[in-house]
């Protein structure tokens, strides 16, 4: 009986913060018309361009928007959102926020029993949901959030479970989420594959090795290193399907300057001591909002717990796991304070702070959370009214988190239609042309292109890019087509990277260099640009481009002290024509106009197709 009364709790517990959940979700996503983001350079734009290119036909495995390529956002999410949107008829947009509240509701599901097998309680269980999904930026339109949301915490689950019972069913479990871990995020792979070996480490060895008594249990080591060793060759494969280009025919050696210019400069001295101090004080005094007051309130608890009470190793304690987990994760965490000093890599220890040690935080602050009754109790409060207390704060918490979301500018923007000329630009794209045919436009313009289409371009933002692909001799190529002036070099550049299309509208020129009333530049925002090198600057002498070079950032979104300063070469607004045909009229008699769009008779977008013979 007493069984079948906790089953009934458990239930309407998860139903009631499933509901609660589910509908501050469809209160934000409900105003919300396109995405809460630029679409011009915006990351849940190019996610949505992941997800149209597995929607018409393109492989998952394949970029999204350079032809041929990998693609830079792992392939999970845009697999599901793709297929999803073409078995459903929908489009991407609509599918992507139709998959958030799927999202939102596993995520809630696989918190709670992860915080109830750990910790035995409804409460606690529940407790430990507000503060999790509370912290997630809803609605989830991103491989990132994905990875963090809904997969590390269902990483967290099996890992658990394998730990307790290593059946060939949890094995099974563990491999399978390990593997599509893989396929989800590079940093999440990472983070959970060394928190995989911390679990060996720390359940495996440690517990059977006596340094005291000499003792070694070899038997029991070498039957869970099967274990494990068969929880690898379940996921490797799976997580292979993605990597095995980069391990085995890239060698893990990136695009010039790639890992310098594209991550913050983890080798700075200051950047390493500032991430340090500030980690430490998001996570145990900031005081910023309710949710971030009570975790580090009670996250100070659970280090308190974690200290005084008295060790206990057995794999069934709570204790034992929040003290795994809590020391692993801050390793792993602040494991460039080694690495990148003294062996010159590290593994983007912000993104590992997001993915892997915000969710243990959580589980932290909750063993902090039960530590504190368990002080208070002698005051002879209730545990359930103490429980009821901190959850009536959360509940305020999400109220004011709500209230900031609904604030925020990009948020805002998903309220407003998307431009009209790229909308019917890809009514006449989808019908008219194949996934894997090339565009050629200006960076941010393609950019959006590819996102409504998933249509192919010759370049693009390079943060969006195939790390292990040039996009150097893709922009020098885009100039010289653009503004050289050798028309048959010209026409086998086209016809070496299958360009199908130009497209050209009125926010060409603005999308590369800003220009005042007077047709002043009076700055940049995504020009071509190129690495230095004489030989480059050759290229575009012989072609007769015009060119400036600049000591400056690589990527607009990427800037300031943190980020490394390169010598760049950069294709100049020279070249223009004029403003409704910037490229060089020579290349005019290869372009057939196929399509346009006017608003109150002026044209303000074109599209040509290319007739090269």
């Amino acid at each position: 009986m007493n069984q079948i009364i906790e089953k009934k709790r458990t239930y309407i517990t998860i139903f009631s913060i499933i509901l609660f959940f589910l509908i501050i979700h469809h209160l934000i996503i409900n105003p919300l018309i396109s995405l809460p983001s630029p679409i011009y350079g915006g990351d849940y734009y190019h996610q949505l361009g992941t997800t149209n290119h597995v929607k018409y036909g393109g492989s998952p495995l394949k970029s999204p928007n350079i032809k041929g390529s990998l693609p830079i956002y792992f392939v999970l999410y845009s697999t599901i959102t793709g297929n999803l949107s073409k078995f459903l008829e929908l489009d991407a947009i609509t599918t992507e926020f139709f998959f958030s509240y799927i999202i939102i509701l596993f995520s809630a599901i696989i918190f709670f029993f992860l915080t109830k097998k750990i910790f035995k309680d409804n409460e606690l269980a529940l407790i430990a949901c507000l503060i999790f999904i509370s912290a997630a930026k809803m609605p989830i339109l991103k491989y990132t959030d994905f990875a963090y949301i809904l997969m590390m915490p269902l990483f967290l689950l099996s890992i658990y479970d394998f730990i307790i019972k290593k059946n060939i069913k949890n094995i099974i479990k563990l491999g399978i989420i390990y593997g599509l871990l893989g396929l989800t995020h590079s940093i999440a792979f990472i983070s959970a594959s060394l928190l995989f070996t911390g679990a060996f480490i720390y359940y495996t060895l440690f517990q059977n090795i006596n340094i005291k008594e000499k003792k070694i249990n070899f038997n029991k080591i070498k039957k869970e290193f099967f274990a494990y060793s068969l929880v690898l060759l379940i996921g490797i494969p799976i997580a292979l399907l993605w990597w095995y280009k980069p391990l085995f025919i890239y060698h893990g050696h990136t695009s010039l300057y790639y890992n310098d210019w594209n991550n913050q400069n983890w080798a700075d001295i200051r950047l390493q001591i500032s991430f340090l101090f500030s980690t430490l004080k998001n996570s145990f005094f900031n005081i910023s909002s309710i949710r971030s007051t009570l975790i580090s309130i009670f996250g100070l608890f659970g280090i308190t717990g974690l200290l005084l009470i008295k060790k206990d190793h057995e794999k069934t304690s709570e204790q034992s796991h929040i003290y795994f987990l809590t020391v692993s994760a801050f390793i792993i965490t602040f494991h460039y304070l080694i690495t990148r000093n003294l062996f010159d890599f590290d593994f983007i220890p912000n993104y590992i702070a997001t993915l892997l040690l915000t969710p243990i935080l959580v589980l932290l602050t909750i063993f902090g959370l039960k530590f504190s009754y368990s002080i208070i109790k002698k005051s002879k409060i209730p545990k359930k009214l103490y429980f009821l207390l901190i959850i009536l704060i959360l509940l305020l918490g999400q109220s004011q988190a709500y209230q900031q979301r609904i604030n925020d500018v990009w948020y805002n923007a998903g309220k407003n239609e998307l431009p009209a000329q790229l909308v019917n630009l890809e009514k006449y794209l989808v019908k008219e042309s194949n996934v894997n045919d090339v565009i050629l436009t200006t960076k941010e313009i393609g950019f959006a292109v590819n996102a409504l289409t998933g249509r192919k371009l010759l370049t693009c933002r390079r943060a969006q890019n195939d790390p292990f692909l040039d996009m150097d001799s893709r922009e020098l190529a885009q100039a010289i087509i653009l503004y050289g002036n050798n028309t048959e070099y010209k026409k086998e550049l086209i016809k070496q990277y299958n360009i199908s299309y130009l497209y050209w509208d009125y926010y060409w020129i603005e999308s590369e260099y800003y220009t005042n009333k007077n047709g002043r530049v009076t700055g940049w925002f995504d020009p071509l640009i190129m690495f230095y090198s004489e030989e480059k600057e050759k290229i575009l002498q012989e072609n007769n481009i015009s060119y400036f070079v600049e000591n400056t950032w690589v990527d607009p979104a990427m800037k300031g002290e943190n980020y490394k300063i390169f010598k760049l070469i950069f294709i100049s607004p020279v070249n223009y024509y004029n403003s409704t045909h910037p490229w060089n009229p020579n290349l005019n008699p290869y372009l057939d106009k196929v399509w346009d769009y006017t608003s109150e008779d002026q044209e303000i977008a074109k599209l040509y197709k290319f007739n090269i013979n």
